[in-house]
């Protein structure tokens, strides 16, 4: 198995089952220098995306991936995915899907680049009473 098919196949599998995986296993997967860059944020180097993800997974029930088959170019690599999650303050902690993309570079055996697309509104601020209402208000007058 090639270099880049173990990294694609660790990502795979560490996302497949976020929500169960140990802190020791994004070490295994993340560059020290890595970047993970979402519509949250950007994470520089290991110790802010090991924050991210502590802090992420704190409170949700359920956070886990089905990943698509990869493209790949090179170093890097994409997959679309959807991530089935849930939370208890966000409708009555029902099971909700959010569908989006990655872009990984990856240097060696491990990520160094991570880019996360994905509807920020659809996953967060859809779902807040006030705030949802106006999101949802402004994507229905875009689309028509």
């Amino acid at each position: 198995m090639s270099t880049m098919q173990s990294v694609i196949d660790r990502f795979i599998h560490y996302y497949a089952e976020l929500d169960s995986q140990p802190p020791s296993a994004l070490s295994a997967l993340y560059h020290p220098d890595a970047v993970l860059q979402d519509p949250f944020g950007e994470h520089q180097g290991f110790v802010a995306i090991h924050r991210y993800f502590t802090h992420l997974l704190a409170n949700v029930e359920q956070c886990r991936f089905s990943i698509d088959s990869p493209l790949c170019d090179g170093q890097r690599f994409a997959v679309t995915w959807t991530m089935h999650w849930s939370h208890p303050h966000i409708r009555g902690n029902e099971l909700l899907s959010l569908p989006g993309c990655s872009v990984v570079e990856v240097q060696g055996e491990q990520v160094l680049h991570q880019r996360d697309y994905y509807d920020a509104g659809e996953m967060l601020y859809e779902h807040l009473p006030v705030l949802g209402w106006a999101v949802r208000g402004v994507k229905k007058r875009v689309r028509a």
